[in-house]
């Protein structure tokens, strides 16, 4: 069977006319795909990088990156333009990277370290970042977002707390328990 896009089609011995776009319901379309595309591009490596550094530079981030895309694709048209995109796109992100912990915590099985791989990190230019990002990567999920998102994202703490859904009390809470855990483990390898 053909289908055409002004022709009948048979669906249970009835004839229905298949949808036709007229031209400026094409035009609004491609409209809403350029601004989607636009808002995003500025954004998509601080996006991506986020969502690495939250899955503890898992490879299963690259697949959460394309189901931030597509939900945010998914909800797009009803996106508030008096927000910030940033902010936007960023809480959609929080909240699949907490349906991310919460199935992987279904599915988690023991692995014996004999199989465990690491990959080196890349040396960062200078020695005391990346100590810094060691310590930082060790932190508990919760505190290790919130620390990327406003160290190495740089969003507020306005920002971070509308992203994740908190006070901004309670993120001042976990970023000052993060800090703490972070000069804790830097001050425990001085010492060595």
């Amino acid at each position: 069977m053909t289908c055409c896009a002004a022709a009948p089609l048979e669906w249970n011995r009835r004839a229905i006319m298949a949808p036709i776009m007229k031209q400026s319901e094409l035009e609004a379309v491609e409209r809403k795909k350029e601004a989607f595309w636009g808002f995003l591009a500025a954004r998509e490596k601080k996006l991506f990088n986020f969502l690495r550094k939250a899955l503890n530079f898992s490879e299963d981030s690259a697949d959460l990156f394309q189901e931030v895309v597509l939900r945010a694709w998914k909800y797009f048209p009803s996106y508030d333009r008096q927000r910030d995109f940033s902010v936007w796109i960023f809480a959609i992100a929080h909240n699949e990277i907490k349906k991310y912990f919460t199935q992987s915590r279904k599915e988690r099985a023991v692995i014996p370290l004999a199989q465990l791989v690491q990959e080196p990190a890349a040396p960062a230019a200078d020695p005391d970042i990346a100590l810094i990002h060691d310590a930082a990567q060790r932190l508990p999920a919760r505190q290790r977002e919130i620390f990327f998102l406003f160290y190495y994202n740089r969003f507020s703490v306005a920002e971070v707390a509308a992203i994740c859904g908190l006070r901004q009390g309670n993120v001042k809470f976990i970023l000052n328990r993060g800090r703490e855990a972070v000069r804790c483990a830097l001050e425990v390898k001085n010492e060595k």
